[in-house]
């Protein structure tokens, strides 16, 4: 048996997570594995290639992929692989909880039923490994995407030809995947969770969901998502927005949070959750901020900070659209909110710019590729124009976005096109993981509290850590 361990990052292997750090208790569980032949680790620098090779044990196998791409790390399995039909166990590096007693219940399972591949579901993230037999690889290899391998590992590249594949599955009593943890230290928040879950973590695999729901109020630990406000305007007013309701004119020219107000926050937010993910802009488009590319460009300095840039497309001057174009840093994603592809649907629903936004979408997916999507809001009004849309964009790229309609929490019409809420609600994950921030500063308690009744404190007075 082959054991593949993939690390993109190593900034937090060395931290302790409960009496040992995550780097040992990798080892520990590679150990407490039955058969290993062989284990290479799979990183994407010759410094990340030395640093491993001086913290884990001489006989793991350090190898280094130019990119952390879907084929090359495909590739570095494949090569990892004696014989034509090895079982290769396949996890990311930095997972301090990874279950012996999971594992061993995927691999009897794809054993006994033949399979090519096995995983688990229902788990939080970072529990179980995925299984994969040697003779399927090259079929994977070959429907691999230029993109990045994340954290899912094999199992987008294998829904893209599930029928084809032999797949099975180990349930988890209780679906634990709403809690949305990640159960790694590949961020400073997920490693403050670990660290908080680590004291009584249970070896019993069965245990766990009772282990998490008992330390429900640990899982908020840093921001995840910070959502701000950077300027009052917008290019149109839309029926599915609440900002009309906030603001009277919502396309008349407004406040604006000056460059040096968001490099505050950008400064702080890199202090204080330097993994999270900034959404520009909560309200107002963003292409209308006299400084936009400034501050997406100040934020991508910071080491770990992301950006969602989030547009209609219109309001972009020619030089602010090709300096957005030309940054080529994959932390950089952009939402073209469109809606539809028929211009008359467009103006009842949007107002003017049908023919500007299009032709930005196409401008972004040329120059982006897989880092641009393009998004519709469904509702009443779009539904009968919904398909064609996904049709159009779907030849383009895969990045379609079909937004659910939001009432928030009722301040607009129920206009939903069907209602899939559970039955017994449960807590919403936005509390736990989002920060929203206005344009002068203020935090509401939730980007849904559209009238900001419950105030947590305000951003640039209080600062960022205080208001969380």
């Amino acid at each position: 048996m082959i054991v593949c361990l993939v690390l993109p990052t190593q900034r937090y292997l060395t931290e302790a997570v409960g009496d040992a750090s995550t780097i040992d208790r990798i080892a520990g569980y590679v150990r407490s594995l039955p058969d290993v032949e062989r284990v290479r680790v799979i990183c994407g620098t010759e410094q990340a290639a030395a640093d491993l090779s001086a913290l884990l044990p001489t006989d793991w196998d350090v190898r280094r992929c130019t990119d952390l791409q879907e084929r090359s790390v495909l590739d570095a399995i494949i090569d990892a692989c004696v014989g034509d039909d090895d079982d290769v166990i396949v996890a990311h590096g930095d997972l301090p909880f990874v279950n012996v007693e999971l594992t061993v219940r995927l691999l009897d399972r794809h054993r006994t039923y033949r399979a090519d591949y096995t995983f688990a579901d229902g788990y939080p993230v970072g529990l179980a490994p995925e299984v994969v037999n040697r003779r399927v690889l090259a079929h994977l290899a070959g429907i691999c995407k230029p993109e990045p391998f994340v954290r899912q590992g094999l199992f987008p590249i294998v829904l893209r030809d599930i029928n084809r594949i032999d797949v099975e599955t180990e349930l988890s009593a209780t679906d634990q995947r709403l809690l949305r943890l990640v159960l790694a230290v590949d961020s400073l928040a997920n490693l403050i969770v670990c660290r908080a879950l680590a004291d009584g973590a249970p070896d019993r695999i069965d245990e766990w969901a009772a282990h998490v729901a008992r330390n429900a109020a640990q899982h908020r630990s840093r921001p995840r998502f910070v959502t701000i406000q950077t300027l009052e305007q917008e290019v149109h007013r839309t029926e599915y927005s609440p900002y009309p309701l906030m603001r009277t004119d919502v396309t008349a020219a407004g406040r604006v949070m000056s460059i040096d107000e968001f490099q505050r926050i950008i400064d702080e937010l890199a202090d204080f959750a330097p993994e999270a993910v900034v959404h520009l802009s909560m309200w107002g488009e963003i292409a209308l901020h006299p400084d936009a590319i400034a501050m997406i460009e100040y934020l991508l300095a910071s080491a770990a900070l992301s950006v969602l840039v989030e547009t209609s497309g219109v309001g972009w001057s020619d030089a602010s659209r090709s300096q957005l174009f030309a940054i080529d840093d994959q932390r950089m994603q952009v939402i073209v909110g469109i809606d539809t592809n028929d211009p008359e649907l467009y103006r009842e629903l949007r107002g003017a710019g049908f023919d500007e936004a299009i032709r930005f979408a196409e401008e972004a997916i040329e120059h982006l590729t897989t880092r641009a999507h393009v998004q519709a809001v469904r509702f009443d009004r779009s539904e009968s124009a919904l398909d064609a849309f996904y049709r159009h964009w779907k030849e383009r790229t895969d990045n379609v976005i079909i937004q659910k309609y939001d009432h928030f929490c009722g301040r607009l019409p129920q206009r939903r096109i069907g209602d899939l809420s559970p039955i017994n609600r449960f807590p919403c994950w936005r509390l736990q993981r989002d920060l929203a921030i206005l344009v002068d500063g203020t935090v509401p308690l939730c980007r849904e509290d559209i009238d900001a009744t419950e105030r947590l404190g305000n951003a640039l007075i209080d600062g960022v850590a205080a208001v969380w």
